[in-house]
């Protein structure tokens, strides 16, 4: 009647209001980092980013890959950027594809790269399994 499987996990409620974990700017981080929470990112990441809210600030940069629900750019991004949400803010230079669901781009931004909207259905985890899985006939 009553479960003892300890191992079930219930997916993770993300409060907005939360603090974010901040990488400052004298920092350079290279691999990959995964997280359901909110990163602050104003030092150099390399590599892959995983994470549920992320925001890369005015001397932020990151130089790879990124998957979130959403994501604000102020600094510079080199590598396509995966989100449901993407803000641009007028500082941002992105040199890669963006692929979104919602994008609102500030005066001044810059982008160079191809934007392509996903519609209602699709979700930035069917983005990543796309690129890599072959349909059977």
């Amino acid at each position: 009647m009553f479960s003892k499987n300890k191992d079930a996990q219930s997916p993770a409620v993300i409060n907005k209001n939360s603090t974010p974990s901040i990488i400052g700017g004298d920092v350079v981080i290279q691999g990959n980092v995964t997280s359901q929470g909110l990163l602050q990112l104003d030092g150099k990441f390399e590599g892959e980013i995983r994470i549920h809210s992320l925001t890369v600030g005015v001397q932020g940069w990151v130089d790879g890959l990124i998957y979130a629900q959403e994501v604000v750019i102020k600094g510079k991004v080199t590598g396509a950027i995966n989100a449901i949400e993407v803000t641009l803010e007028k500082t941002a230079d992105v040199s890669g594809d963006i692929t979104h669901h919602s994008i609102s781009i500030s005066s001044g931004a810059k982008v160079n790269g191809s934007i392509t909207q996903i519609n209602e259905e699709q979700k930035v985890a069917d983005l990543n399994i796309k690129k890599v899985s072959v349909k059977s006939g």
